[in-house]
């Protein structure tokens, strides 16, 4: 225990874990006689009575108390402390000690807003020569990204004891689970992988499913088309998403999709997102200033309505006034849209549908496909559903999804007859 008095803190999440911990520690201690000799187990705490050091349990409901002198402090699953609170309070009463050690022993999580995240980021800079700590020691087991999830190899990379208390058999079932289900393939990720799974638990798309769709799209000309404008606040981005519905001989309806952004170019470099080059890709046009353009957004939309067959526009309701009466007053059918459960729930689990069976084409558009990868659902009582973010702050943006959302929210889930079948109409 080093220091004469040593106080070695373990800091958990809540109460149950910090219990957890009290009952495997005091079980080791009960199991080894060298150690049982020397020590005395109470309720809360071990005790060395001959060194006076005690080894204390704390949770996150300690955070308010001061008094602590620890000598060593192990702070246990770091990624479920909401903030540094009680991690600060200990280190703080670590000054008086000569050899003070704080230790981090974590999986990955799956919010990037947090110490945890904060202290990975600083690991991997000191790992790689970034940062000069000599303080500072990182011990980092987990797979890359691109490394393929269910390969025995990289379960032995982000496992340092596989084949011993990591068993191969077990890694097999929860990687057979997580072939199955989005919700098991990120606890996969994150626990047995220590992967930080940026979308959380409510991803609506596994990875690599709509990147599945990505075919070229099949000529547009003179199809009907539907379109969908999610508005951004003043900084950040808007997306218009287009949907050419078709239906084949066999009655499949499938989707022609086109997405374009809109940023500002003051604010381009704020997501880190590659926006200067998809600009290059002619997928994101940036415009000038630190807010958005409603004008450069009003005048696309224009153009591409005059080179398109378009049979609706969606806009959201919100803070789309001006732009709805401009794009009316040019002529566009204008279809406010409404961002609920009770218009967003039939389109969002249709999407679903398209993408898992493939019946969608959007040429392997970037901001789309990213869009729609960041996105999320909510669920209310009923079982209806809606796109969302991780957490309102993040810069995970989900434009493209929403307005490709709202584009197959007024189409009605219909396409035309198949082409030659469309009877021919005369106006006089």
């Amino acid at each position: 225990f080093g220091d004469e008095g040593g106080q070695i803190l373990i800091a958990a999440g809540d109460r149950k874990q910090a219990s957890l911990l009290f009952t495997a520690c005091s079980r080791f201690v009960e199991s080894c006689p060298g150690l049982l000799r020397r020590a005395k187990i109470y309720k809360n705490s071990i005790v060395i009575p001959h060194k006076k050091s005690t080894i204390q349990f704390l949770s996150s409901e300690h955070k308010g108390k001061h008094g602590f002198n620890p000598s060593v402090v192990i702070v246990d699953e770091f990624h479920v402390q909401p903030n540094r609170d009680l991690v600060d309070v200990l280190e703080s009463g670590m000054g008086m000690r000569s050899e003070p050690l704080v230790i981090y022993v974590t999986t990955a999580g799956m919010d990037r807003i947090g110490p945890c995240y904060d202290e990975w980021q600083r690991a991997i800079k000191v790992r790689d020569g970034l940062i000069i700590d000599p303080t500072f020691l990182p011990c980092i087991f987990a797979a890359e990204d691109g490394d393929d999830i269910f390969a025995e190899a990289t379960w032995k990379k982000a496992n340092p004891n596989y084949g011993v208390t990591v068993r191969r058999e077990f890694m097999e079932r929860e990687a057979a689970l997580a072939r199955e289900s989005v919700v098991q393939e990120i606890k996969f990720r994150t626990l047995y992988l220590n992967q930080w799974v940026s979308n959380g638990a409510n991803r609506y798309f596994r990875t690599g499913q709509f990147e599945a769709c990505g075919d070229p799209l099949l000529p547009t000309e003179d199809r009907p088309c539907y379109c969908g404008l999610d508005l951004s606040s003043t900084s950040d981005t808007t997306a218009f998403v287009a949907v050419w519905p078709m239906m084949d001989d066999e009655g499949v309806t499938t989707y022609d999709v086109h997405c374009h952004l809109f940023v500002p170019e003051e604010t381009a470099d704020r997501d880190e997102a590659p926006y200067r080059q998809w600009e290059r890709d002619g997928f994101v046009t940036l415009t000038d200033g630190s807010i958005t353009d409603y004008d450069v957004v009003r005048d696309y939309v224009l153009s591409f309505c005059e080179k398109n067959a378009v049979r609706g526009v969606a806009i959201d309701r919100w803070n789309a006034t001006h732009l709805t009466t401009q794009l009316m007053a040019e002529g566009v059918e204008v279809k406010p849209y409404g961002q609920g459960y009770a218009s967003m729930s039939a389109p969002t689990k249709m999407l679903s549908a398209l993408v898992h069976g493939r019946r969608l084409r959007h040429g392997g558009n970037p901001p789309l496909t990213l869009h729609v990868s960041n996105m999320q659902v909510k669920q209310d009582d009923a079982g209806n559903i809606k796109p969302t973010k991780s957490h309102s702050h993040s810069t995970a943006r989900i434009d493209g999804a929403v307005a490709l959302i709202m584009c197959l929210g007024i189409s009605g889930g219909e396409a035309p007859p198949p082409a030659g079948d469309e009877p021919q109409l005369m106006v006089l």
